[in-house]
């Protein structure tokens, strides 16, 4: 339990110094995808790594003793990385979020986009243009917020470790240690 642990922290030290060396040298500041498959990795390699370290030691468990190790590195691992981006957009880069502000507000500008809205949403179709603009605002400055940021990833990568533990778990019992399980299963006299 204690490997499990220490390799969700490296994995979440991996991605924090990664997220910081791309802020430092000013890449991938507006572009998330490489850091979302970066996250997605770093907690798959996480369960595999503890869950292989475990099988490798051939102690006896079951399915569900698997899956609380492979979920053990990647709850820490979702917890730590999930308070750093809170950390990360509420101080390190806040522009962040006022920059996607900033963008939204000036694409809300043009009167035409704002008839978009208003013929796409039947709720807007009697507003005026200054209730669209100020509904619209509303919702992206809750949406561009660190703790908006922070939950969502918390749930997204909760969800994926809690599914990717599973998975790896049964990949790991049925193919990879398939000759280790059927060792270790009582023999029917």
């Amino acid at each position: 339990m204690k490997k499990a642990i220490n390799i969700g922290i490296g994995f979440a030290v991996i991605w924090i110094i990664l997220k910081l060396i791309a802020f430092n040298f000013q890449i991938f500041l507006t572009d998330l995808k490489p850091f979302i498959f970066a996250n997605m990795l770093f907690v798959t390699l996480g369960i595999c790594v503890s869950l292989y370290l475990k099988k490798k030691t051939g102690e006896a468990s079951n399915l569900l003793g698997d899956v609380k190790t492979g979920m053990t590195s990647s709850i820490i691992y979702t917890v730590l990385v999930s308070a750093f981006i809170y950390f990360y957009y509420q101080s390190i880069y806040p522009e962040f979020n006022s920059s996607k502000i900033s963008e939204m507000e000036l694409l809300l500008a043009d009167e035409s986009k704002v008839a978009e809205l208003r013929v796409s949403n039947p709720d807007m179709e009697n507003s005026s243009s200054d209730e669209i603009r100020n509904k619209v605002m509303t919702s992206i400055s809750q949406y561009y917020s660190a703790q908006f940021t922070m939950t969502i990833s918390l749930l997204g990568l909760l969800v994926y470790s809690t599914l990717n533990s599973l998975l790896i778990s049964l990949i790991f019992r049925k193919i990879i240690f398939k000759h280790q399980t059927e060792n270790s299963s009582p023999n029917a006299s």
